[in-house]
């Protein structure tokens, strides 16, 4: 899962804003969060550690 929030920390940072100086998401990229908990639940799910199922009838905010 720690390999997964990493995975959507990147995925965060376009190609266009990719640079020696910038390698990371700013602190304030509203991205982020919605992104690494998409991903984690993903992997927690994939991995079988995830106790509750996703509910279908509800919609998310991610």
């Amino acid at each position: 899962m720690k390999i997964a929030a990493a995975h959507a920390i990147a995925s965060c940072v376009g190609k266009g804003e990719l640079g020696p100086e910038y390698i990371i998401p700013s602190v304030f990229n509203k991205k982020v969060a919605p992104a690494v908990a998409r991903e984690v639940m993903r992997a927690a799910q994939r991995t079988g550690v995830a106790r509750r199922r996703r509910r279908t009838d509800t919609q998310f905010w991610f």
